[in-house]
């Protein structure tokens, strides 16, 4: 656990993001359990909340920000604020789920330019040891999507390489 004013950019904590988001628009849901399911995300510019996600055919300790969700501004606050009104328990939320500082770094997007700096895109990873993706996947039933993109994916869709 770590006391939410301690937090800082690239710190990992699991969070109720789904529950959040699917209540905070037009759907809802009557599913408590489901609404309060944590999920790991990464802090960004100290305030704002980014969900994580792994590649399907890529490094497994590899973390990615959720594309569905990078336009997105959510704060901490307001998922904390969300998660104290709507927990069972009654309890307020002081500490957090805390899972490390995870090792920032940038994989470039395949392209015909340059990479990063010369005008080429590049992902942006959090990478995490072997034995904390257990831990949050087996023991502590954190979720980390998987989803399946890129060239990786095209492959698939067609039934393999073309030549």
């Amino acid at each position: 656990m770590q006391p939410i004013e301690e937090l800082a950019d690239d710190d990992l904590v699991a969070l109720p993001f789904d529950g959040y988001l699917t209540t905070t628009t037009t759907t809802t849901s009557d599913d408590d359990e489901a609404k309060l399911q944590l999920r790991l995300c990464v802090i960004r510019n100290q305030q704002y909340i980014y969900p994580l996600i792994r590649h399907e055919d890529d490094v497994e300790t590899d973390l990615f920000l959720d594309p569905r969700f990078i336009e997105k501004q959510i704060s901490l606050q307001d998922i904390l604020q969300w998660w104290n009104a709507n927990d069972s328990n009654n309890e307020l939320k002081s500490e957090l789920q805390y899972y490390g500082v995870g090792w920032y770094g940038q994989r470039p997007v395949p392209s015909l330019g340059g990479g990063p700096g010369y005008g080429a895109e590049a992902d942006e990873v959090w990478s995490i040891d072997e034995d904390l993706l257990e831990q949050l996947l087996n023991e502590d039933g954190v979720d980390l999507p998987v989803i399946d993109v890129g060239m990786a994916h095209g492959e698939k869709a067609r039934g393999g390489a073309l030549f």
